[in-house]
């Protein structure tokens, strides 16, 4: 009965939506970076920073885990950690960020380059969506504090300041790249346990080192397309690999009709099994999985934390 009323539930939301005409097509990627690794934690790692540094999902971290008292790490023991992300292939030679996996993504002459962990904005104070170019850059920047930073710094009761000058306690770290929607930059950080959360205040904050190499290497004019896409899906072959993440922005593209009715749209409804995408979208690990009809996904083995 249960295998019954889970059938009856997903054959109706995906009769009930995948025959909505207004629903965005969803891009089918060729692509999956990242990998699941062993990672021997550090002294002051915690895992708030562990899930940036990799931008995985709590949830994810949980599953791979088995940990005792997962809050409380100590220096020396072993977490299997995954940064597995399907790459949302734009341009041959830009800058894609997405803002669902706090990602940035470079490519050259049509490969990817390179892959960045990026803190965006709080979701209180978002970094916006659109296309923008690299229009200048700037090392050992100075930091005029805007207004609306004042503003928060003077509500919370902290020390107001309007300047801060070059050096460790910059915020902007040592590199700056200018976008061309004012007052928003790529840029490091003198937190480096932010990047790959909703930290900043709209702006792109990256480890110094990887803004150090967009610094050298990326030039003025660059391409860079901010996105929002909680739900990927990319295809191999006959296999179908589904990612989905939780749906900060409250968009609705996550919901299961949604997903199953994007897939319609992709016209991969024959190639995925209903019932595994069922179950990739509840949990929305954020880490792309197989959802073919035909293939059983690989088993989930959990590491224990020594």
């Amino acid at each position: 009965m249960r295998a019954l009323a889970i059938a009856l539930l997903l054959a109706g939301s995906w009769s009930a939506r995948a025959a909505s005409d207004s629903l965005p097509p969803l891009p089918v990627y060729d692509q999956i970076a990242g990998a699941e690794r062993d990672y021997v934690v550090q002294p002051g790692d915690m895992v708030w920073s562990i899930t940036g540094r990799f931008t995985m999902t709590r949830a994810l971290l949980d599953a791979l885990n088995t940990l005792p008292d997962p809050d409380h790490l100590r220096p020396g023991m072993h977490l299997r950690v995954s940064d597995r992300h399907i790459v949302p292939r734009r341009g041959s030679d830009d800058i894609v960020i997405d803002l669902a996996t706090r990602t940035l993504y470079w490519f050259r002459r049509g490969a990817l380059h390179a892959h960045f962990p990026v803190g965006i904005g709080r979701l209180d104070w978002a970094t916006p969506i659109g296309r923008y170019r690299i229009v200048g850059r700037r090392e050992d920047p100075v930091w005029h504090v805007p207004d609306s930073i004042q503003a928060e710094m003077r509500a919370r009761g902290e020390r107001v300041v309007a300047r801060v000058e070059p050096g460790p306690e910059n915020p902007l770290g040592k590199y700056l790249l200018r976008l061309s929607v004012p007052g928003y930059a790529l840029h490091g950080t003198n937190a480096p346990g932010s990047v790959g959360k909703y930290a900043t205040h709209g702006c792109l904050r990256l480890r110094n080192e990887d803004v150090e190499r967009l610094y050298r290497d990326a030039p003025d004019g660059t391409r860079v397309d901010v996105i929002y896409e909680p739900v990927k899906v990319a295809r191999d072959g006959d296999a179908v690999f589904l990612e989905v993440h939780r749906d900060v922005r409250g968009t609705g593209a996550a919901d299961l009709g949604a997903v199953l009715a994007l897939l319609a749209n992709a016209r991969l409804a024959d190639a995925v099994d209903a019932e595994r995408v069922a179950a990739v979208t509840a949990r929305a690990w954020g880490t792309p999985e197989d959802v073919s009809r035909a293939v059983a996904p690989p088993a989930l083995v959990p590491a224990s934390g020594q």
